[in-house]
């Protein structure tokens, strides 16, 4: 079993490393913050905010309605998806919950991975006709189409992916190598073409998925099905400016998704943030489809963002020290106490060798004495002088060093009162320890048990146990203040009994005991352990809207035998506890050395040790130690130390102390 110290030890190394790993983390977005400002110094546009990412739906593909997912554009307050079954296009309306609303087939259309919707609710995608061909045709539920019916606005021996800014009324689509802007009415003339390889994607060697238009800014990503060496990755580019904004891998791994293989489908860009599709596989059979809203972040919003995290972080690395701190000092406490304890006792052993030596020369000069003493009783003349002499000088040499052993004794209980104070204040630190970590265990307990609720509860100022509270949902909270000072005078920390000051605030918490399962047995065991609080006076803490962090449990009022499920209806009073500070040591002192006096003068006179009168009463049915302690005001301890009687078993019409 783990130590106090070892605790200390652990929880210094515990809490070093989360202050070391908080740290590191400060740094970084120290840095990141930093570099945030350099961006927004030089112009830099957008990036996006994956670790904000949020699911949006999720379906397994083939499994009907959801069927599968390339594309996703905001539509009539809801989406609109798309998806290739076979050679068709399939057009999936959701509503704003993705919710499956109806569909729409464009036979032979092709893949499906981008299309666009006008600002009339048109439809502008590439299908398979001619080769490649733009339309644009209106969403029809329910309907199905052939692609060789829509008219064509441009035709492509390339595969084409097509585009809708309607923010700026501009059309956006790719060729084999470049992307090109140009206006609804005139897609053979592009106002603006950028190659793929400028926007940093590696025509021949990446796999184009989908991109967006949201002008002047093109979001593109691109991946393979399964392949390592054709990761996830999305990019942006600026068409004004002609500058890539960003190009780097997605965070897969921070998304959440159940196969190893994420292959990116569409992306289109909302202006706050960007709808990401996965074609999430196991590199086999089995797919699923995630679709993602991912925050987009300008130059200054990220420089927001950056701070936001960076005072978090600040936050956290003050509370990391703040409990660093902390348990180094307990640690310190214990390495210091242990060093004194180790310094004392060894001061200790060493007096009490001290001691033994000298009390063996003691002994051994003793010896001398006896044996000078018989040969001088039995000596005459000068030899008698001589050994009168010798005598005199072993008598000195003796008080010599009985004088020098009675220094060492003292020397020896100054060492052992050190250590023995050592011990002690070892002791207290142990146990003040042991205590905290009980009562943070019984926080956590009541956390857990609660989900962090607005609740009542209550708990020993000296728990024995991690089972030791009792939670209320309180209905009420009473409070009152009245005047009941005990007159008698109390040391300050000595046990709560019949002359510890009461307080002069008391408060009585109306509600529902609760258990962890709700059973009545639970119920009943917790309801119990208050009653057993209350009779034995122990000193509690009240946790909930008014606190008491020194209480006694003065009343439960309680309905006969109701034990609901998962509650019983309470209301628990408690008196707030004072302690006391006064000169009651002082005062027996002074009145002690006042009575020597007097004897020593021959003024005084005698002072009898008076007892308090010895009061019994005659016992009813129903009495119980707990109303006597009450009306009486003694503690239940105290009244079964008097009576010898079990609490359930008191006799009726019989004598017992109460006084």
């Amino acid at each position: 079993m783990a130590t106090t110290a070892d605790i200390a030890k652990n929880a210094y190394n515990s809490t070093l490393s989360v202050l070391n790993n908080v740290k590191a983390a400060y740094d970084q977005a120290n840095a990141d913050y930093l570099d945030s400002l350099d961006d927004q110094a030089n112009g830099a546009g957008l990036d996006i905010n994956e670790s904000a990412h949020q699911l949006m739906a999720q379906y397994v593909v083939g499994k009907s309605p959801y069927v599968g997912s390339q594309y996703c554009v905001p539509y009539g307050g809801g989406y609109l998806i798309s998806y290739n079954s076979g050679e068709d296009t399939i057009y999936q309306q959701m509503d704003s919950a993705m919710k499956y609303v109806s569909k729409m087939t464009v036979k032979n259309g092709g893949h499906g991975s981008s299309f666009g919707i006008d600002g009339s609710g048109n439809i502008w995608d590439s299908v398979r006709h001619n080769g490649y061909q733009i339309s644009k045709f209106a969403y029809q539920p329910g309907a199905s189409i052939d692609a060789s019916s829509l008219t064509s606005l441009y035709n492509s021996p390339d595969i084409l992916r097509v585009n809708y800014d309607t923010s700026n009324n501009l059309v956006g689509y790719t060729t084999a190598e470049s992307y090109c802007v140009c206006d609804p009415g005139n897609l053979s003339n592009p106002k603006k073409t950028v190659s793929l390889s400028a926007m940093g994607f590696s025509v021949g060697q990446q796999t184009w998925q989908s991109q967006s238009l949201s002008y002047p800014y093109i979001f593109w990503q691109s991946g393979a099905y399964n392949s390592n060496s054709d990761p996830a990755t999305v990019g942006c580019f600026n068409a004004d400016t002609n500058t890539k904004e960003f190009v780097k891998s997605y965070l897969t791994s921070s998304y959440g998704m159940k196969y190893s293989y994420n292959e990116p489908e569409g992306i289109y860009s909302t202006g706050s943030a960007v709808l990401v599709t996965f074609n999430n596989n196991d590199n086999g059979s089995n797919s699923i489809n995630y679709l993602f809203s991912i925050p987009t972040l300008t130059a200054d919003s990220t420089v927001s963002e950056c701070l936001k995290a960076l005072n978090n972080l600040k936050k956290a690395l003050a509370d990391a020290k703040t409990a660093f701190n902390s348990a180094k000092s307990d640690f310190q406490k214990y390495q210091s106490t242990s060093k004194t304890i180790v310094k004392d006792t060894r001061i200790y052993k060493n007096a009490t060798k001290d001691v033994k030596s000298q009390q063996k020369l003691v002994l051994s000069t003793k010896k001398k004495i006896a044996i000078v003493t018989k040969q001088y009783s039995k000596a005459t003349g000068t030899k008698k002088a001589a050994l009168k002499k010798q005598l005199d000088n072993l008598k000195k040499v003796y008080q010599k060093k009985n004088s020098a052993l009675t220094k060492l004794k003292k020397k020896q209980a100054t060492a052992r009162s050190k250590l023995s104070k050592a011990q002690r204040k070892s002791l207290s630190a142990q146990k003040a320890t042991q205590r905290a970590i009980l009562k943070k265990a019984i926080g956590a307990a009541v956390m857990a048990e609660t989900g962090g609720k607005d609740v009542t509860w209550i708990t020993p100022v000296n728990p024995g146990s991690k089972e030791s509270y009792a939670i209320l949902w309180p209905d009420s909270e009473d409070f009152s203040e009245t005047v009941n000072v005990n007159e008698t005078a109390v040391i300050k920390h000595t046990p709560i009994n019949t002359v510890t000051q009461a307080g002069t605030e008391s408060i009585s918490v109306g509600g529902a005991l609760i258990g962890e399962d709700g059973s009545v047995p639970t119920l009943v065991k917790k309801f119990e352990r208050i009653r057993k609080w209350a009779e034995n006076t122990a000193e509690v803490s009240l946790i909930g809207q008014t606190s008491f962090p020194h209480a006694i449990i003065s009343g439960i009022d309680k309905p006969h035998d109701t034990y609901l499920t998962n509650q019983v209806p309470l209301t628990i009073t408690l008196q707030k506890v004072d302690w006391a500070d006064s000169n009651v040591k002082k005062k027996a002192n002074s009145s002690k050395n006042k009575g020597k006096a007097n004897k020593k003068s021959g003024s005084g006179h005698k002072q009898k040790n008076s007892k308090s009168a010895v009061r019994t009463v005659t016992t009813k049915p129903g009495d119980t130690y707990y109303k006597f302690a009450q009306k009486y005001n003694v503690s239940v301890a105290q009244l079964r130390k008097w009576n010898k009687y079990a609490d359930r078993s008191i006799p009726v019409d019989i004598k017992i102390r109460v006084k």
